[in-house]
């Protein structure tokens, strides 16, 4: 059994909904952002919205200058490099983790999230599909703390940045290469599986970068 986790208060709730508006696109990178336009958009007071804004620039996600206001952070390849570095080193990590404790569950648990990467159609729903997969997998491991860091680099991508998931072909490839991790944690066996992440994790990684080229 998972434990449930507490119940959030209104900044850290606004907090974790405007982090997602920026890794689904619905607040675009480069965007300039008001508290009252964010407010408004949350349907919140503006004081939980603030200390989520402050939260979003002190964490990189938003930038504020005192002349031209706030606006969410632009993506750059410097900033995909970064963000893809840090994921080869912790995502990697949860995955030992997740083998060494594997059991029955854990096989059923990844066995019915690749079923939703296999059966999803749309670019939003692979994109989604993959996500859910992945942290599946990684809250696995036992260690929230390093699923929580995992869950701030993932945010700092947004999905219109991963092209991989615009192409069928490309989002069948990943679909293998998740079995492929999913079939080494459920055998126990760390070293196989955190090769096989880095290799997916690799392949994400120019595929970001090839956003930069259209």
């Amino acid at each position: 059994m998972h434990e449930s986790s507490p119940p959030l208060s209104k900044a850290a709730a606004a907090y974790a909904s405007l982090r997602r508006k920026i890794q689904t696109g619905e607040l675009a990178p480069g965007e300039r952002v008001t508290l009252h336009q964010l407010a408004e958009m949350q349907g919140m007071s503006l004081t939980p919205v603030r200390e989520a804004l402050k939260r979003l620039v002190a964490e990189g996600f938003a930038v504020h200058d005192e002349h031209v206001g706030t606006r969410i952070v632009e993506f750059t390849s410097q900033r995909v490099e970064q963000i893809y570095r840090l994921r080869t080193v912790l995502e990697p990590m949860a995955v030992r983790l997740a083998a060494q404790r594997a059991d029955d569950e854990s096989e059923y648990i990844l066995g019915e999230f690749l079923r939703r990467t296999e059966a999803a159609q749309t670019p939003q729903q692979r994109a989604e599909a993959n996500e859910q997969f992945h942290f599946a997998l990684y809250r696995l491991s036992g260690d929230r703390m390093l699923v929580g860091f995992i869950e701030q680099l993932w945010a700092g991508v947004p999905y219109t940045a991963q092209r991989i998931y615009r192409d069928p072909e490309g989002g069948r490839r990943s679909s293998r290469e998740h079995r492929r991790i999913a079939e080494a944690v459920a055998a126990g066996d760390p070293e196989t599986a955190s090769a096989e992440l880095e290799l997916h994790i690799g392949q994400g990684l120019m595929s970001a970068l090839a956003s930069f080229e259209l």
